[in-house]
């Protein structure tokens, strides 16, 4: 089991964008390259996915054969959920959230860890393939808004938002 590595993945990829995003200005967050998110948007997706994940991580600690019923597809236009925070607003609650995960995750018992769960766009699905899929989420968006924040525009990888 790989916890402790996925538990540490988790923590450091909450420093590296928190540092990441500080050092970036306010045009640079906003600015719209083609029809991409912004960098701004990048991270409301993080937070509102962080909140729908922590909701799975829960599930499957409390729940004998977890369900997840709904796939979560963002639209290809961004909704922001407040744009009136700022991006460190964001970041901190990315962080707070999650901080919140990984206490969830250092308890949760062996048991927990060998469940297997259903979720309708997996053909399979387990603790440990949500807690994965956490951080590989993390580390995608990442990687795109480093793309969006310090690549010349010719050269950025022509993607699907979701």
């Amino acid at each position: 089991m790989l916890k402790n590595d996925l538990i540490i993945g988790l923590s450091n990829n909450k420093n590296i964008l928190k540092q990441f995003i500080s050092i970036m200005k306010e045009d640079e967050l906003q600015r719209r390259i083609r029809d991409y998110w912004t960098i701004y948007e990048h991270l409301d997706h993080l937070v509102i996915t962080q909140k729908m994940l922590l909701g799975g991580v829960q599930q499957f600690i409390v729940e004998n054969q977890p369900v997840i019923m709904k796939p979560y597809t963002p639209d290809e236009k961004v909704k922001v959920e407040d744009d009136k925070k700022t991006a460190n607003d964001l970041v901190n609650e990315f962080c707070k959230l999650r901080d919140i995960q990984i206490g969830l995750i250092k308890k949760a018992k062996r048991n927990v860890w060998s469940k297997e769960g259903k979720h309708e766009e997996y053909s399979r699905y387990s603790f440990e393939i949500l807690i994965r899929h956490i951080l590989v989420h993390d580390s995608f968006h990442m990687s795109r808004i480093e793309e969006l924040w310090i690549k010349k525009e010719k050269y950025l990888m022509e993607l699907n938002q979701n």
